[in-house]
């Protein structure tokens, strides 16, 4: 396979992929797919396939524990909005401008049509995700509804199209025993929904990560895990790594949109909690100054691979946002 791939599923069912625990019998879902829960349903087709043995070969290691990097699967609709961008505080009109981006230099307090207050975004969906919900319950041997196990499910809708990048020696995880994966399962209670239909396109070519001069913009399509010299985290990347992927020197954070973040899950393999990590959150934005302009190629290769720790779980994922227009 080639250095990177891009990913396509269609919901034949729909799918679940929990977070915000809650403490009213409802269970919100994320409107994306987090990257380890790709990770985890092409994992599992590997054990289906080759049984459990598998996951002790050098193979899987490399695939699923090793360099690579398993991206989140978006739709044009789930992709934040970034933070470095501002928007109405109210609904705008439609002779409005509908955003200006800090990190492009557009600092604008107020719309110069309508006069109204900028915000800046707080990294909420780009457009409006079709979600659907389905209230289930346990039942008693004697088949009456058990007291306190009333249970409503967010899900995304079936039919749903989401798209990302795999990239490195994670791309080996879509082709098993010599056959490629055409059908995934994904999310929560997989006897019953989370069936995905598979397209893998290993031409297509990514965006170029944003360069203006000699400056580089990097979105983060999911949380990202930062830390320093010492081990502690923090909420700016890694300047050598960026150096060591662009092939040209990462000078300096010129300027930095963020957000904090918990991000924790869940290990199905070993049935235990994921450590949870202080992260970045989706949306943050970064401008970067460079001794020189990077070349395309290794904008492609950033911009699959993505920044930080823990990529391999889809974290640090990038993506490249709409361009606002220019001040007139």
């Amino acid at each position: 396979m080639s250095e990177y791939v891009r990913i396509t599923v269609t919901l034949t069912q729909p799918v679940a992929v929990g977070r915000n625990v809650r403490a009213d019998s409802r269970q919100d879902t994320h409107n994306h797919v987090p990257g380890s829960v790709l990770r985890g349903a092409l994992a599992a087709a590997w054990i289906h396939r080759r049984g459990q043995e598998v996951t002790r070969s050098s193979e899987f290691l490399e695939t699923f524990e090793g360099t690579g990097s398993f991206g989140p699967l978006h739709s044009a609709d789930s992709l934040p909005v970034p933070l470095s961008v501002k928007r109405h505080k109210y609904e705008a009109s439609q002779r409005c401008r509908s955003e200006w981006d800090a990190a492009y230099g557009q600092h604008a307090t107020t719309c110069e049509e309508c006069g109204d207050p900028l915000v800046f975004s707080k990294g909420q969906p780009r457009g409006r995700v079709p979600l659907e919900s389905r209230t289930t319950t346990a039942l008693t041997p004697e088949g009456v509804v058990r007291d306190g196990h009333l249970f409503t499910q967010s899900m995304l809708k079936e039919e749903t199209r989401l798209s990302g990048w795999l990239h490195g020696p994670a791309t080996r995880a879509l082709c098993c025993a010599g056959e490629p994966i055409r059908t995934l399962s994904l999310g929560s209670r997989r006897s019953l929904r989370g069936s995905v239909t598979v397209d893998v396109d290993t031409t297509a070519e990514p965006d170029l990560i944003e360069c203006v001069g000699e400056d580089i913009i990097l979105r983060l399509a999911a949380p990202a895990v930062f830390c320093d010299d010492f081990g502690f985290p923090t909420d700016r990347p890694d300047l050598r790594e960026l150096s060591d992927v662009l092939g040209v020197e990462a000078l300096e954070v010129t300027g930095a949109w963020t957000r904090w973040d918990e991000v924790g899950g869940w290990h199905a393999a070993s049935g235990l909690p994921k450590p949870v990590e202080r992260a970045v959150a989706a949306g943050s934005t970064y401008r970067i100054h460079c001794a020189k302009a990077p070349g395309p190629e290794s904008l492609r290769t950033l911009a699959t691979r993505g920044i930080g720790l823990r990529r391999r779980e889809g974290f640090g994922a990038l993506y490249v946002a709409p361009r606002p227009e220019a001040h007139t």
